[in-house]
């Protein structure tokens, strides 16, 4: 079934008027006609049916609340480095799709990506709408949170006071353990945040710092991911570990 994104949706008793890009990419797009069927989510867990009314302005009608799939137990913020090209929109995407709650893009050590290519905005709203986009895809009725770039030192010394635990996700020369399934179920945070860094890996200071502010180390396996695919088998295998 079509799905369509309206951000903090204002209903009024069973009508909802769509934005105007939602409603050219229901009927220009999707080339949907009246009556067809869609869902509706606002990005924040709510989720509701009805039917596409084409009468000026373009609206769902008959609107009817349903459940929307449940989000995984812990709330996981992926602190992501900035990788190249159309490798972040992957990223932003399996990530999404994966049931990250926040995504905090970071610059670290070996990042590579000029600053040209983020400063201006235009990139994060790019990845909004990826995420958007997945979420769409995917069935999901929550769009993760996007936050500014900012640096790995800042928002590592910023989680020291939170209560996320936190992980690095580190190559295999870094010698760390593989989670393990067993210990990590029975000690699930309520929050965590990942660190998944860039094409050229963590420096030996980064790793250093996040040992100090208490983050676990964790292995994906003995082989060297494209840091593109490091989400999606990070996300996957803290699943299995923690369970949905």
């Amino acid at each position: 079934m079509p799905r369509l994104f309206v951000p903090s949706a204002v209903i009024s008793g069973d009508r909802l008027t769509l934005p105007a890009g939602e409603a050219h990419h229901a009927t220009r797009v999707l080339r949907l006609r009246e009556g067809d069927e869609v869902r509706v989510f606002d990005g924040g867990g709510r989720e509701w049916s009805g039917a596409l009314s084409m009468t000026p302005p373009p609206a769902v009608v008959a609107l009817r609340e349903v459940d929307a799939i449940a989000e995984p137990s812990v709330r996981v913020t992926l602190a992501l480095a900035l990788v190249k090209g159309d490798q972040m929109d992957t990223a932003v995407r399996d990530a999404t799709m994966l049931g990250v709650a926040a995504l905090q893009p970071i610059v670290t050590d070996h990042v590579t990506v000029p600053p040209r290519a983020w400063q201006s905005g235009a990139a994060l709203e790019r990845w909004r709408r990826v995420a958007i986009a997945s979420a769409k895809q995917c069935g999901r009725a929550v769009v993760p949170e996007i936050a500014p770039v900012r640096a790995f030192a800042d928002v590592i010394s910023a989680s020291t006071d939170t209560s996320s635990a936190p992980f690095m996700c580190v190559e295999p020369a870094a010698g760390a353990a593989l989670l393990a399934m067993g210990s990590a179920a029975a000690n699930r945070p309520a929050a965590a945040i990942i660190y998944v860094g860039p094409e050229g890996g963590w420096s030996p200071a980064e790793i250093a710092r996040a040992r100090d502010t208490g983050a676990t180390l964790i292995s994906l396996g003995p082989r060297t991911l494209r840091a593109e695919s490091v989400p999606a088998v990070a996300l996957t295998a803290i699943w299995t570990a923690w369970g949905w």
